[in-house]
């Protein structure tokens, strides 16, 4: 998978980074400042403009030249962000120490959400969006493994505050619903114990 994607990144790597535009809009939800872990992040779209408004970025993905075109932009702008490149289809490894917020976009890996959980401090969120069977729009991934279901997204954090939550209303631009969600860990929580995904 890691090979694909990068000769994605290689051949897009003059293409203009676009800040996801929901994630903009739940900016007001989050903490201004604080450690931040992007899940799958790419190229940075996400994780650049968050380490510009004051987050320290951790940003991981299996493509190194993704991380290497975020990297080479972090220093340039003389931003913080710390890259790691990890095989997160095959050997994931989140345990990067607690985080304020975790961050997974357009990407969906059922067996991470334990280790997402995990990686969220007591206290903080997890902001979660990608590709849905909610709504009433075709396309999107064919493979079901990349599809949420209608719901799951509010199973996944059962227990946890659910500050936002919206599924099968917007389209992707390659077709298909979205879901997203912002929700944060019970403040008293000392060990994530969630439902298996």
């Amino acid at each position: 998978m890691a090979k694909d994607w990068n000769r994605v990144w290689q051949e897009r790597r003059q293409e203009p980074l676009q800040f996801d535009s929901w994630l903009q809009k739940v900016l007001p939800l989050m903490p201004p400042s604080g450690r931040l872990l992007d899940i799958a992040c790419g190229r940075g779209r996400n994780a650049l403009p968050l380490a510009a408004r004051g987050y320290h970025v951790t940003a991981v993905d299996s493509s190194p030249q993704g991380l290497k075109q975020l990297a080479a932009e972090a220093a340039r702008q003389q931003l913080p962000v710390t890259t790691v490149q990890q095989d997160l289809e095959h050997n994931p490894h989140l345990t990067l120490g607690t985080f304020d917020i975790v961050l997974q976009f357009f990407y969906l890996q059922r067996s991470l959400f334990d280790s997402l959980r995990q990686a969220v401090k007591p206290g903080g969120l997890a902001v979660v969006r990608t590709f849905s069977r909610a709504g009433e729009a075709a396309g999107g991934p064919g493979n079901p493994d990349y599809v949420l279901l209608p719901g799951e997204l509010p199973a996944v954090f059962a227990g946890w505050e659910i500050l936002l939550h919206e599924e099968g209303q917007d389209r992707a631009q390659r077709g298909g619903c979205l879901a997203g969600i912002v929700a944060r860990k019970p403040p008293s929580a000392d060990r994530e114990a969630g439902p298996c995904a």
